[in-house]
């Protein structure tokens, strides 16, 4: 557009105000995007910040003609893997390690239970999907991650994803391929809702104990890859995000110091007959 042209010339030149102007409805997108391969509250709005400001001093860089906001985007995932390659990656279970814990710690129990008493809670399973989603992916090397979001999450084309990652759209497709073969594998041992074998129930045990009036619609189809996909891309978090940002600050503590059994060992959410078959196991 003529008028991001012109935003783009000034703030170029020096403009904070251009530049802000620019950004600021690119905000949400930027955002959701390192939301989905970070997660935790804090290190998201690090991180968001840390772009904006790449941006603003590689204005110069940008060329004219080129799309502004994947270029916006491009700085926000690199950003976002060199913040995730300073960090431990983190168990495929790490759900069921922070599960197990809260089971035998009346602290960690009710820090979660008292997320439930705000008149501003509901349960929504759509949105736990979409937590699920991005805290099974610390699992996975940043530079797959980076790439299942930008093609499966916020739906850039191939070449636009291989652009900002500055990959070839060959080594980026087998990246794509690798990376939901590896979340594929994951939640087909992890997640109940995809496999009747899946250990963790965390989405029911969340809602078993949510007020009557607050326990949500019913469960998702997500038995495929493409259909937890839909889901996450289509999510906004809403009712869940305080008590979701309680799990992100506690998981990753849980995380960097590798506490907790990834076995099931807390019965969440699981119904009479599941509990006693993984009691007598």
């Amino acid at each position: 557009m003529k008028t991001d042209r012109e935003l783009i010339r000034r703030a170029a030149a020096g403009d904070h105000q251009a530049f802000e102007r620019l950004v600021e409805p690119l905000r949400p997108q930027v955002r959701a995007v390192i939301k989905r391969m970070v997660g935790h509250p804090e290190d998201t709005e690090d991180i968001v910040q840390d772009s904006l400001l790449k941006a603003w001093n590689g204005l110069a860089d940008f060329k004219q003609g080129s799309s502004f906001s994947t270029w916006l985007i491009a700085i926000a995932a690199r950003t976002a893997i060199d913040f995730l390659r300073r960090q431990k990656r983190w168990r495929g279970e790490a759900q069921v390690a922070y599960a197990n814990l809260c089971a035998g710690s009346e602290d960690l129990s009710d820090e979660v239970v008292s997320q439930y008493a705000s008149p501003d809670f509901s349960y929504e399973v759509r949105e736990h999907v979409s937590y699920c989603f991005s805290c099974v992916g610390r699992s996975l090397p940043p530079d797959e991650i980076a790439v299942l979001v930008l093609r499966d999450i916020a739906a850039l084309s191939a070449r636009e994803a291989s652009n900002a990652l500055g990959l070839s759209e060959s080594v980026m497709r087998h990246r794509l391929a690798t990376a939901r073969a590896s979340m594929q594998e994951q939640y087909e041992g992890l997640c109940a809702l995809v496999s009747k074998t899946g250990i963790c129930h965390q989405c029911k045990g969340l809602q078993m104990i949510a007020p009557e009036d607050k326990k949500g619609g019913p469960f998702p189809d997500v038995q495929s890859f493409a259909e937890r996909c839909a889901v996450v891309r289509n999510c906004q978090s809403t009712s869940m995000e305080a008590l979701h940002n309680v799990f992100w600050r506690r998981t990753k503590e849980i995380e960097e110091k590798g506490l907790g059994s990834t076995q099931a060992d807390s019965l969440c959410g699981r119904d009479d007959d599941e509990a006693e078959t993984t009691a007598a196991s």
